[in-house]
Protein backbone atom coordinates (compact mmCIF):
# COMPACT_ATOMS: atom_id res chain seq x y z
CA UNK A 1 0.00 0.00 0.00
CA UNK A 2 1.36 3.50 -0.66
CA UNK A 3 2.04 5.88 1.99
CA UNK A 4 3.29 9.52 2.29
CA UNK A 5 7.10 10.37 4.27
CA UNK A 6 7.59 14.31 4.58
CA UNK A 7 10.49 15.85 4.18
CA UNK A 8 10.92 19.20 5.94
CA UNK A 9 13.78 21.37 5.54
CA UNK A 10 15.29 24.48 7.33
CA UNK A 11 17.72 26.70 6.06
CA UNK A 12 20.44 27.21 8.31
CA UNK A 13 22.09 29.15 6.05
CA UNK A 14 21.40 31.11 2.57
CA UNK A 15 20.92 28.59 0.30
CA UNK A 16 21.42 28.95 -3.91
CA UNK A 17 19.36 26.15 -5.81
CA UNK A 18 20.40 27.37 -9.45
CA UNK A 19 17.71 28.78 -11.54
CA UNK A 20 17.57 30.19 -15.33
CA UNK A 21 18.96 33.80 -15.21
CA UNK A 22 19.27 36.39 -18.01
CA UNK A 23 22.21 38.13 -16.39
CA UNK A 24 25.95 36.82 -16.68
CA UNK A 25 26.70 38.82 -13.00
CA UNK A 26 23.68 36.95 -11.52
CA UNK A 27 23.39 33.31 -10.21
CA UNK A 28 19.65 33.29 -9.59
CA UNK A 29 17.91 30.65 -7.33
CA UNK A 30 14.53 28.43 -7.38
CA UNK A 31 12.85 29.51 -4.26
CA UNK A 32 12.16 25.47 -3.22
CA UNK A 33 13.70 22.43 -3.30
CA UNK A 34 13.14 20.25 -6.45
CA UNK A 35 12.51 16.61 -6.09
CA UNK A 36 15.82 16.20 -8.17
CA UNK A 37 17.68 17.76 -5.20
CA UNK A 38 15.63 16.30 -2.38
CA UNK A 39 16.98 12.51 -4.12
CA UNK A 40 20.54 13.59 -3.91
CA UNK A 41 20.46 15.17 -0.47
CA UNK A 42 18.74 11.55 0.60
CA UNK A 43 20.73 9.99 -2.05
CA UNK A 44 24.19 11.25 -0.75
CA UNK A 45 23.11 10.74 3.30
CA UNK A 46 22.41 7.12 1.80
CA UNK A 47 25.66 6.58 0.44
CA UNK A 48 27.32 8.09 3.19
CA UNK A 49 25.74 5.71 5.99
CA UNK A 50 25.97 2.51 4.01
CA UNK A 51 29.94 3.60 3.47
CA UNK A 52 29.19 2.60 -0.97
CA UNK A 53 31.86 5.83 -1.61
CA UNK A 54 31.55 5.10 -5.52
CA UNK A 55 29.90 1.75 -5.88
CA UNK A 56 26.15 2.76 -4.87
CA UNK A 57 25.20 2.05 -8.60
CA UNK A 58 25.94 -2.52 -7.55
CA UNK A 59 24.09 -1.61 -4.28
CA UNK A 60 20.59 -3.48 -4.60
CA UNK A 61 19.11 -1.45 -1.92
CA UNK A 62 20.29 2.15 -3.44
CA UNK A 63 18.98 1.37 -6.88
CA UNK A 64 15.43 0.08 -5.56
CA UNK A 65 14.94 3.24 -3.36
CA UNK A 66 16.47 5.65 -5.20
CA UNK A 67 15.66 4.68 -8.99
CA UNK A 68 12.44 2.16 -8.53
CA UNK A 69 9.49 3.38 -7.28
CA UNK A 70 9.53 6.07 -4.32
CA UNK A 71 8.21 9.27 -5.72
CA UNK A 72 10.38 12.39 -4.02
CA UNK A 73 8.20 15.40 -4.40
CA UNK A 74 9.38 19.14 -4.10
CA UNK A 75 9.89 20.44 -1.58
CA UNK A 76 7.68 23.67 -1.23
CA UNK A 77 7.80 26.51 1.55
CA UNK A 78 5.61 25.98 4.79
CA UNK A 79 3.48 28.72 5.87
CA UNK A 80 4.78 30.09 8.93
CA UNK A 81 0.97 31.13 10.32
CA UNK A 82 -0.67 27.29 10.13
CA UNK A 83 2.57 25.47 9.63
CA UNK A 84 0.95 24.04 6.15
CA UNK A 85 2.70 23.43 3.24
CA UNK A 86 2.16 25.64 0.14
CA UNK A 87 1.25 24.63 -3.42
CA UNK A 88 1.96 26.25 -6.21
CA UNK A 89 -1.05 28.81 -7.58
CA UNK A 90 -2.87 27.41 -10.75
CA UNK A 91 -2.91 29.63 -13.58
CA UNK A 92 -6.10 29.89 -13.46
CA UNK A 93 -6.85 31.84 -10.18
CA UNK A 94 -6.91 35.90 -10.54
CA UNK A 95 -7.58 38.79 -7.41
CA UNK A 96 -8.87 41.57 -7.76
CA UNK A 97 -6.58 45.06 -7.24
CA UNK A 98 -7.70 45.56 -3.77
CA UNK A 99 -6.92 41.70 -3.22
CA UNK A 100 -10.25 41.31 -1.69
CA UNK A 101 -11.86 38.92 -3.95
CA UNK A 102 -10.28 35.68 -5.61
CA UNK A 103 -12.35 33.45 -8.53
CA UNK A 104 -10.84 31.01 -10.62
CA UNK A 105 -11.49 30.96 -14.25
CA UNK A 106 -11.11 27.38 -14.40
CA UNK A 107 -14.72 26.83 -12.80
CA UNK A 108 -17.98 26.73 -15.15
CA UNK A 109 -19.42 30.29 -14.46
CA UNK A 110 -16.56 32.23 -13.97
CA UNK A 111 -16.41 34.86 -16.42
CA UNK A 112 -13.25 37.58 -16.89
CA UNK A 113 -13.71 40.64 -15.57
CA UNK A 114 -12.05 44.03 -15.27
CA UNK A 115 -9.58 44.52 -12.79
CA UNK A 116 -9.01 41.23 -12.29
CA UNK A 117 -4.82 39.95 -12.35
CA UNK A 118 -3.12 36.57 -12.30
CA UNK A 119 -1.86 35.28 -8.79
CA UNK A 120 1.59 33.87 -9.03
CA UNK A 121 4.00 32.20 -6.38
CA UNK A 122 2.98 29.77 -3.61
CA UNK A 123 -0.57 29.45 -1.46
CA UNK A 124 -0.85 27.70 1.37
CA UNK A 125 -4.27 26.25 0.40
CA UNK A 126 -7.39 24.31 2.86
CA UNK A 127 -11.13 24.28 2.80
CA UNK A 128 -10.92 27.14 -0.66
CA UNK A 129 -8.95 29.54 1.92
CA UNK A 130 -5.41 30.60 -0.20
CA UNK A 131 -2.79 31.64 2.49
CA UNK A 132 -0.14 33.43 0.08
CA UNK A 133 3.28 32.32 1.04
CA UNK A 134 6.61 34.11 0.16
CA UNK A 135 10.15 33.32 0.07
CA UNK A 136 12.38 35.11 1.44
CA UNK A 137 15.64 35.74 -0.19
CA UNK A 138 19.24 37.98 -0.69
CA UNK A 139 21.25 39.48 -3.31
CA UNK A 140 24.73 39.18 -1.95
CA UNK A 141 27.85 40.84 -4.08
CA UNK A 142 31.48 38.57 -4.51
CA UNK A 143 34.29 39.48 -6.05
CA UNK A 144 36.28 36.61 -8.31
CA UNK A 145 39.60 35.78 -7.10
CA UNK A 146 42.43 35.11 -9.77
CA UNK A 147 44.76 35.20 -7.03
CA UNK A 148 43.94 31.63 -5.90
CA UNK A 149 45.56 30.30 -9.21
CA UNK A 150 49.24 31.77 -8.27
CA UNK A 151 48.84 32.12 -4.67
CA UNK A 152 50.19 35.27 -4.58
CA UNK A 153 47.55 36.59 -2.26
CA UNK A 154 47.85 40.38 -3.86
CA UNK A 155 44.02 40.48 -4.46
CA UNK A 156 43.42 39.33 -0.62
CA UNK A 157 45.28 41.61 0.87
CA UNK A 158 44.10 44.69 -1.70
CA UNK A 159 40.74 43.90 -1.07
CA UNK A 160 39.72 44.19 -4.72
CA UNK A 161 39.72 42.61 -7.99
CA UNK A 162 42.94 43.10 -10.25
CA UNK A 163 40.31 41.81 -13.16
CA UNK A 164 37.33 44.19 -12.01
CA UNK A 165 35.89 40.38 -11.96
CA UNK A 166 32.41 40.69 -9.83
CA UNK A 167 29.04 38.59 -9.75
CA UNK A 168 26.19 38.46 -7.59
CA UNK A 169 24.54 35.65 -5.48
CA UNK A 170 20.44 35.39 -5.04
CA UNK A 171 19.88 32.98 -2.35
CA UNK A 172 16.88 31.87 -0.09
CA UNK A 173 17.32 33.38 3.16
CA UNK A 174 18.28 31.20 6.24
CA UNK A 175 15.66 30.25 9.17
CA UNK A 176 13.30 29.31 6.57
CA UNK A 177 11.16 26.24 6.36
CA UNK A 178 10.22 23.81 3.68
CA UNK A 179 8.39 20.66 2.97
CA UNK A 180 8.50 18.00 0.37
CA UNK A 181 6.52 14.47 0.08
CA UNK A 182 8.31 10.93 -0.38
CA UNK A 183 5.87 8.85 -1.94
CA UNK A 184 6.31 4.79 -1.87
CA UNK A 185 4.80 1.41 -0.69
CA UNK A 186 5.76 1.20 3.13
CA UNK A 187 8.08 -1.16 3.38
CA UNK A 188 10.49 0.99 1.20
CA UNK A 189 9.91 4.51 3.17
CA UNK A 190 10.54 2.13 6.92
CA UNK A 191 13.57 0.89 5.34
CA UNK A 192 14.87 4.57 3.75
CA UNK A 193 14.14 6.15 7.07
CA UNK A 194 15.84 3.48 8.82
CA UNK A 195 18.70 4.00 7.18
CA UNK A 196 18.95 8.09 7.34
CA UNK A 197 17.93 8.54 10.39
CA UNK A 198 14.73 10.66 11.53
CA UNK A 199 17.28 13.83 11.44
CA UNK A 200 20.55 14.69 10.17
CA UNK A 201 22.17 18.26 8.63
CA UNK A 202 23.63 18.36 4.90
CA UNK A 203 24.54 20.86 2.72
CA UNK A 204 22.85 21.61 -0.44
CA UNK A 205 23.13 23.76 -3.94
CA UNK A 206 25.88 26.22 -5.02
CA UNK A 207 28.69 27.24 -2.59
CA UNK A 208 27.58 24.49 -0.66
CA UNK A 209 31.36 24.28 1.18
CA UNK A 210 31.50 27.95 1.55
CA UNK A 211 29.26 30.08 3.18
CA UNK A 212 25.99 28.92 1.39
CA UNK A 213 23.93 25.55 2.00
CA UNK A 214 23.43 24.12 5.18
CA UNK A 215 20.24 22.72 6.12
CA UNK A 216 18.54 20.93 8.59
CA UNK A 217 16.88 17.64 7.33
CA UNK A 218 13.92 15.60 9.41
CA UNK A 219 11.86 12.46 7.91
CA UNK A 220 8.65 12.25 9.79
CA UNK A 221 7.11 8.84 10.19
CA UNK A 222 5.23 7.34 7.00
CA UNK A 223 1.39 7.56 6.85
CA UNK A 224 -1.37 6.50 4.59
CA UNK A 225 -2.38 9.33 1.97
CA UNK A 226 -5.01 11.63 3.94
CA UNK A 227 -8.62 10.01 1.80
CA UNK A 228 -10.56 12.74 -0.44
CA UNK A 229 -13.80 12.90 -1.44
CA UNK A 230 -14.80 10.42 -4.26
CA UNK A 231 -15.10 12.53 -7.77
CA UNK A 232 -18.63 12.54 -8.67
CA UNK A 233 -19.83 14.01 -12.12
CA UNK A 234 -18.71 14.58 -15.60
CA UNK A 235 -16.57 17.15 -14.88
CA UNK A 236 -13.10 16.83 -13.36
CA UNK A 237 -10.26 19.60 -12.93
CA UNK A 238 -6.85 18.19 -12.09
CA UNK A 239 -3.56 20.29 -10.79
CA UNK A 240 0.04 19.84 -12.08
CA UNK A 241 1.60 19.69 -8.36
CA UNK A 242 5.19 19.39 -10.11
CA UNK A 243 6.42 19.97 -13.72
CA UNK A 244 5.57 17.48 -16.50
CA UNK A 245 7.61 16.23 -18.33
CA UNK A 246 5.66 14.26 -20.96
CA UNK A 247 7.30 11.22 -23.13
CA UNK A 248 4.82 12.52 -26.90
CA UNK A 249 3.27 15.69 -27.37
CA UNK A 250 4.77 19.03 -29.03
CA UNK A 251 6.09 21.32 -27.15
CA UNK A 252 3.99 25.07 -27.10
CA UNK A 253 0.58 22.30 -27.24
CA UNK A 254 -0.69 22.37 -24.08
CA UNK A 255 -3.17 19.98 -24.99
CA UNK A 256 -1.00 17.55 -26.76
CA UNK A 257 1.30 17.60 -23.53
CA UNK A 258 -1.74 16.54 -21.39
CA UNK A 259 -2.97 14.07 -23.74
CA UNK A 260 -0.42 11.41 -21.85
CA UNK A 261 -1.96 11.96 -19.12
CA UNK A 262 -5.77 11.19 -20.55
CA UNK A 263 -4.57 8.18 -21.65
CA UNK A 264 -3.00 7.25 -18.11
CA UNK A 265 -6.51 7.53 -16.81
CA UNK A 266 -8.03 5.70 -19.51
CA UNK A 267 -5.87 2.97 -19.29
CA UNK A 268 -5.91 2.17 -15.27
CA UNK A 269 -9.76 3.00 -15.04
CA UNK A 270 -12.83 1.89 -16.72
CA UNK A 271 -12.00 5.27 -19.05
CA UNK A 272 -14.38 7.80 -20.28
CA UNK A 273 -11.51 10.29 -19.61
CA UNK A 274 -11.19 13.34 -22.32
CA UNK A 275 -9.82 17.13 -22.12
CA UNK A 276 -12.94 19.45 -21.95
CA UNK A 277 -13.55 20.90 -25.29
CA UNK A 278 -14.55 24.39 -24.01
CA UNK A 279 -13.17 27.78 -23.76
CA UNK A 280 -10.94 28.56 -20.95
CA UNK A 281 -10.28 24.14 -19.82
CA UNK A 282 -6.67 24.47 -19.71
CA UNK A 283 -4.17 27.04 -18.31
CA UNK A 284 -0.57 26.02 -18.42
CA UNK A 285 3.21 27.63 -19.14
CA UNK A 286 5.67 25.95 -20.22
CA UNK A 287 8.64 25.01 -17.58
CA UNK A 288 12.45 25.26 -19.09
CA UNK A 289 13.71 22.25 -16.80
CA UNK A 290 17.97 22.50 -16.11
CA UNK A 291 19.52 20.56 -13.67
CA UNK A 292 22.95 19.87 -12.42
CA UNK A 293 24.72 16.85 -11.74
CA UNK A 294 27.31 17.35 -9.19
CA UNK A 295 28.41 13.99 -9.63
CA UNK A 296 29.04 14.32 -13.41
CA UNK A 297 30.26 18.18 -12.84
CA UNK A 298 28.15 18.53 -15.17
CA UNK A 299 24.45 19.59 -16.63
CA UNK A 300 21.73 17.68 -17.55
CA UNK A 301 20.35 18.69 -21.48
CA UNK A 302 17.77 21.16 -20.78
CA UNK A 303 14.42 19.61 -21.76
CA UNK A 304 10.26 21.45 -22.30
CA UNK A 305 7.95 20.09 -19.85
CA UNK A 306 4.74 22.32 -18.54
CA UNK A 307 5.22 23.87 -15.19
CA UNK A 308 3.48 23.52 -12.10
CA UNK A 309 0.47 25.25 -11.30
CA UNK A 310 -1.01 24.00 -14.75
CA UNK A 311 -4.66 23.26 -14.92
CA UNK A 312 -7.23 21.50 -16.70
CA UNK A 313 -10.49 20.07 -17.18
CA UNK A 314 -11.59 16.62 -17.88
CA UNK A 315 -14.89 14.56 -19.14
CA UNK A 316 -15.76 11.64 -17.45
CA UNK A 317 -18.07 9.95 -20.06
CA UNK A 318 -20.34 6.54 -18.63
CA UNK A 319 -19.94 7.72 -15.16
CA UNK A 320 -18.27 6.60 -12.26
CA UNK A 321 -17.31 2.62 -12.04
CA UNK A 322 -16.63 0.43 -8.72
CA UNK A 323 -12.52 0.93 -8.47
CA UNK A 324 -12.31 4.64 -10.81
CA UNK A 325 -11.63 5.79 -7.81
CA UNK A 326 -8.80 3.92 -6.06
CA UNK A 327 -7.70 3.83 -9.43
CA UNK A 328 -7.69 7.65 -10.17
CA UNK A 329 -5.66 8.19 -6.80
CA UNK A 330 -3.03 5.69 -8.11
CA UNK A 331 -2.31 7.93 -11.34
CA UNK A 332 -2.68 11.12 -9.50
CA UNK A 333 0.58 10.07 -6.96
CA UNK A 334 2.63 7.55 -8.82
CA UNK A 335 2.40 10.37 -11.78
CA UNK A 336 3.36 10.85 -15.41
CA UNK A 337 5.72 10.99 -17.49
CA UNK A 338 9.22 10.64 -17.58
CA UNK A 339 11.68 11.18 -14.36
CA UNK A 340 8.70 10.20 -12.04
CA UNK A 341 11.15 9.65 -8.87
CA UNK A 342 12.29 12.67 -9.26
CA UNK A 343 8.72 13.70 -8.17
CA UNK A 344 7.63 15.18 -12.01
CA UNK A 345 4.25 14.88 -13.13
CA UNK A 346 2.72 15.00 -9.81
CA UNK A 347 -0.79 15.45 -9.89
CA UNK A 348 -3.83 16.67 -7.66
CA UNK A 349 -7.52 17.20 -7.80
CA UNK A 350 -8.17 20.75 -7.76
CA UNK A 351 -11.54 22.39 -6.87
CA UNK A 352 -11.40 26.32 -7.34
CA UNK A 353 -15.45 26.79 -6.26
CA UNK A 354 -15.51 29.47 -3.62
CA UNK A 355 -12.11 30.15 -3.33
CA UNK A 356 -11.19 33.28 -0.99
CA UNK A 357 -7.85 34.71 0.56
CA UNK A 358 -7.50 34.21 4.28
CA UNK A 359 -7.54 37.13 6.57
CA UNK A 360 -4.18 37.95 8.40
CA UNK A 361 -3.99 36.15 11.52
CA UNK A 362 -2.93 37.63 14.64
CA UNK A 363 -0.38 35.50 16.07
CA UNK A 364 -1.53 33.72 19.63
CA UNK A 365 -4.36 37.22 19.62
CA UNK A 366 -1.26 39.13 21.23
CA UNK A 367 -0.92 42.41 19.50
CA UNK A 368 2.61 43.23 18.63
CA UNK A 369 3.85 45.94 21.22
CA UNK A 370 4.31 49.43 19.79
CA UNK A 371 8.35 50.20 18.68
CA UNK A 372 9.14 53.50 20.09
CA UNK A 373 10.42 56.39 18.07
CA UNK A 374 14.24 55.51 18.72
CA UNK A 375 13.68 51.63 17.57
CA UNK A 376 11.67 53.01 14.60
CA UNK A 377 15.03 55.37 13.64
CA UNK A 378 16.91 52.09 14.03
CA UNK A 379 15.10 49.65 11.83
CA UNK A 380 14.72 52.29 9.11
CA UNK A 381 17.90 52.96 8.77
CA UNK A 382 18.40 48.69 8.67
CA UNK A 383 16.16 48.44 6.23
CA UNK A 384 17.36 51.28 3.88
CA UNK A 385 20.74 49.94 4.52
CA UNK A 386 19.25 46.22 3.06
CA UNK A 387 17.73 48.72 0.02
CA UNK A 388 21.33 50.40 -0.75
CA UNK A 389 22.66 47.20 -1.03
CA UNK A 390 20.06 45.79 -3.20
CA UNK A 391 20.65 48.65 -5.83
CA UNK A 392 24.46 48.32 -6.08
CA UNK A 393 23.53 44.73 -7.54
CA UNK A 394 21.38 46.48 -10.01
CA UNK A 395 24.16 48.51 -11.09
CA UNK A 396 26.63 45.94 -11.74
CA UNK A 397 24.00 44.36 -13.53
CA UNK A 398 23.42 47.25 -15.69
CA UNK A 399 27.40 47.64 -16.21
CA UNK A 400 27.35 44.06 -17.10
CA UNK A 401 24.85 44.51 -19.97
CA UNK A 402 25.63 47.84 -21.63
CA UNK A 403 28.27 48.49 -24.10
CA UNK A 404 31.08 51.49 -22.33
CA UNK A 405 31.97 53.31 -24.81
CA UNK A 406 36.21 52.94 -25.65
CA UNK A 407 37.76 55.76 -24.04
CA UNK A 408 35.22 56.36 -21.36
CA UNK A 409 37.72 55.86 -18.07
CA UNK A 410 38.46 59.71 -17.28
CA UNK A 411 34.86 60.69 -17.77
CA UNK A 412 33.75 58.06 -15.48
CA UNK A 413 36.21 59.21 -13.06
CA UNK A 414 35.09 62.73 -13.31
CA UNK A 415 31.11 62.09 -12.76
CA UNK A 416 32.52 60.12 -9.95
CA UNK A 417 34.16 63.23 -8.77
CA UNK A 418 31.39 65.16 -9.50
CA UNK A 419 28.62 63.23 -7.71
CA UNK A 420 31.14 63.46 -4.26
CA UNK A 421 31.80 61.56 -1.21
CA UNK A 422 28.75 62.12 0.57
CA UNK A 423 25.07 61.40 -0.24
CA UNK A 424 23.08 64.12 0.94
CA UNK A 425 22.33 66.60 -1.98
CA UNK A 426 23.37 64.04 -4.50
CA UNK A 427 20.46 64.06 -6.68
CA UNK A 428 20.84 68.42 -6.66
CA UNK A 429 24.38 67.84 -7.62
CA UNK A 430 23.93 65.55 -10.47
CA UNK A 431 21.08 67.56 -11.97
CA UNK A 432 23.27 71.15 -11.59
CA UNK A 433 26.27 69.49 -12.93
CA UNK A 434 24.15 67.93 -16.75
CA UNK A 435 22.28 71.68 -16.60
CA UNK A 436 25.83 73.35 -17.02
CA UNK A 437 26.88 70.66 -19.62
CA UNK A 438 23.94 70.74 -21.28
CA UNK A 439 24.61 71.51 -25.34
CA UNK A 440 28.59 71.44 -24.77
CA UNK A 441 30.59 69.64 -27.53
CA UNK A 442 33.53 68.77 -24.96
CA UNK A 443 34.67 65.08 -24.31
CA UNK A 444 32.59 65.19 -21.43
CA UNK A 445 29.77 66.11 -22.85
CA UNK A 446 30.21 63.72 -25.65
CA UNK A 447 30.66 60.37 -23.57
CA UNK A 448 27.60 61.89 -21.08
CA UNK A 449 25.95 61.50 -24.05
CA UNK A 450 27.54 58.36 -25.61
CA UNK A 451 26.99 56.24 -22.22
CA UNK A 452 23.99 54.71 -22.31
CA UNK A 453 21.25 52.89 -19.73
CA UNK A 454 18.67 50.99 -20.78
CA UNK A 455 18.73 53.01 -24.11
CA UNK A 456 19.15 56.17 -21.99
CA UNK A 457 22.56 58.58 -22.11
CA UNK A 458 23.54 59.66 -18.83
CA UNK A 459 22.73 63.02 -19.54
CA UNK A 460 19.11 62.72 -20.23
CA UNK A 461 18.75 60.62 -16.48
CA UNK A 462 20.59 63.75 -14.90
CA UNK A 463 19.01 66.46 -16.81
CA UNK A 464 15.56 65.62 -18.24
CA UNK A 465 14.47 62.55 -16.23
CA UNK A 466 12.52 61.93 -12.81
CA UNK A 467 13.63 59.86 -9.95
CA UNK A 468 10.77 57.61 -11.12
CA UNK A 469 12.47 56.63 -14.35
CA UNK A 470 16.00 56.00 -13.05
CA UNK A 471 17.32 52.72 -14.06
CA UNK A 472 16.57 51.38 -10.77
CA UNK A 473 13.28 52.42 -9.63
CA UNK A 474 11.00 50.50 -11.18
CA UNK A 475 13.41 47.24 -10.50
CA UNK A 476 13.65 47.96 -6.82
CA UNK A 477 10.06 49.09 -6.17
CA UNK A 478 8.62 45.57 -7.82
CA UNK A 479 11.48 43.26 -6.18
CA UNK A 480 11.93 45.41 -2.38
CA UNK A 481 7.90 45.05 -2.12
CA UNK A 482 7.70 41.86 -2.25
CA UNK A 483 10.47 41.36 0.20
CA UNK A 484 9.92 44.03 2.84
CA UNK A 485 6.89 46.37 1.79
CA UNK A 486 4.93 45.48 4.55
CA UNK A 487 8.27 46.20 6.91
CA UNK A 488 8.24 49.80 5.38
CA UNK A 489 4.62 50.44 5.73
CA UNK A 490 4.72 49.02 9.67
CA UNK A 491 7.49 51.44 10.30
CA UNK A 492 5.30 54.41 9.00
CA UNK A 493 7.46 55.30 6.51
CA UNK A 494 6.38 57.90 4.46
CA UNK A 495 5.65 56.11 1.41
CA UNK A 496 6.96 53.24 2.08
CA UNK A 497 9.44 51.23 -0.72
CA UNK A 498 8.93 54.09 -3.24
CA UNK A 499 9.45 57.01 -0.31
CA UNK A 500 12.90 54.85 0.51
CA UNK A 501 13.61 54.32 -3.69
CA UNK A 502 13.28 58.19 -4.12
CA UNK A 503 15.89 59.40 -1.61
CA UNK A 504 18.86 60.35 -2.31
CA UNK A 505 20.86 57.87 -0.67
CA UNK A 506 19.53 55.43 -2.63
CA UNK A 507 20.60 57.65 -5.87
CA UNK A 508 24.04 58.03 -4.23
CA UNK A 509 24.94 54.55 -4.09
CA UNK A 510 23.72 53.30 -7.70
CA UNK A 511 25.57 55.77 -9.52
CA UNK A 512 28.62 55.74 -7.38
CA UNK A 513 28.57 51.81 -8.22
CA UNK A 514 27.64 52.34 -11.44
CA UNK A 515 30.68 54.81 -12.05
CA UNK A 516 33.06 52.59 -10.32
CA UNK A 517 32.40 49.20 -11.87
CA UNK A 518 31.80 51.31 -14.93
CA UNK A 519 35.64 52.50 -14.79
CA UNK A 520 36.75 49.29 -14.01
CA UNK A 521 35.15 47.91 -17.03
CA UNK A 522 36.85 50.37 -19.11
CA UNK A 523 39.96 49.80 -17.81
CA UNK A 524 40.25 46.59 -18.39
CA UNK A 525 39.35 46.81 -21.76
CA UNK A 526 41.52 49.68 -22.59
CA UNK A 527 44.28 48.28 -20.59
CA UNK A 528 44.01 44.20 -20.91
CA UNK A 529 42.48 43.69 -18.23
CA UNK A 530 44.59 46.29 -15.78
CA UNK A 531 42.34 48.25 -13.65
CA UNK A 532 41.87 51.79 -13.15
Amino acid sequence: MMQAMNIRIKTLSPVILSALGHASVMTATHDFFSGSVLRGILAARFIEKQKLDKMAHTDADFMRLFYGDLRFVDAYPVDPETGARAIVLPFSVQRSKDEREIRDLLQKGTELAPGFKGMKGFAAAADGVLRPVKVRKNITLHMSRTDLKDDSGMERLAGKSRSSGIYNYESIAAGQRFEGVIYGAAELLAQLRDVLGTQFTCYAGRSKYTQYGQCEVTLTQPQDIPEEDAPQGERLCIRLETPLLPRTGIPGDAASMLAEIVTALNEKTSGGFSLFEEPRSIFAKEAEIDNFVGQWCMKRPRETGLAAGTVFALEKAGGWQDGDAEALRTVLYEGVGRRRAEGFGQLRLWDGRDIRRAEKMERNDVKPRELGAEAKKIAAAILTAHIVEQIRVFASMDVETELIPSGARHALSRLEQELGTRSDGAISRMQEFAASMQGKKTPLGKMMTGIRVNGISLLAYFHEKNIADMPYFLRGKELLRSEVGDIADELGIAHGIEGILREDQVFYAYWNAFFRFARKQAGRSEEGGTEA
